[in-house]
C-alpha cells in the first residue's frame, strides 16, 4: 500500500502545487495501480485504505487539471482518464489493462 501512496503522491501533489506534469511520475502511478491488480486479482476484498486512495485518484487529478490551461490541461485530464482506466482494470478480475 506504501508504494501505491507514495507513487500516487509522487505524481498529484506536484500538480497541486502547480510545478507542472511529471510523465515519469504518472507512469509510476500506473505501474503501481496495475502491480496491485495483479497482486489482488483472485481476492474478494481489499483493504479500505487502498479502496478509499483508489477512489480519490481520478477525481484528485481530473481537479488538478482546472488549475492549468491549454495543452497542460489536455495532459491531466487524458492522465486522470488513463489512472481511471488501470483502476477499473485493478479492481475487474477478468480485466487486463492496456498499454
Amino acid at each position: 500500500m506504501s508504494q501505491l501512496s507514495e507513487a500516487a503522491d509522487g505524481f498529484i501533489v506536484p500538480l497541486r502545487l502547480n510545478d507542472g506534469f511529471d510523465r515519469l511520475a504518472l507512469d509510476e502511478l500506473c505501474r503501481q495501480i496495475d502491480q496491485f491488480g495483479h497482486q489482488w486479482r483472485t481476492s474478494e476484498v481489499i483493504p479500505k485504505s487502498v479502496a478509499l486512495l483508489l477512489s480519490e485518484l481520478y477525481p484528485a487529478i481530473s481537479a488538478c487539471a482546472d488549475l492549468y490551461t491549454g495543452d497542460e490541461r489536455q495532459r491531466m485530464i487524458e492522465a486522470a482518464v488513463r489512472v481511471g482506466e488501470r483502476v477499473t482494470y485493478a479492481l475487474d478480475p477478468a480485466g487486463e489493462p492496456e498499454m
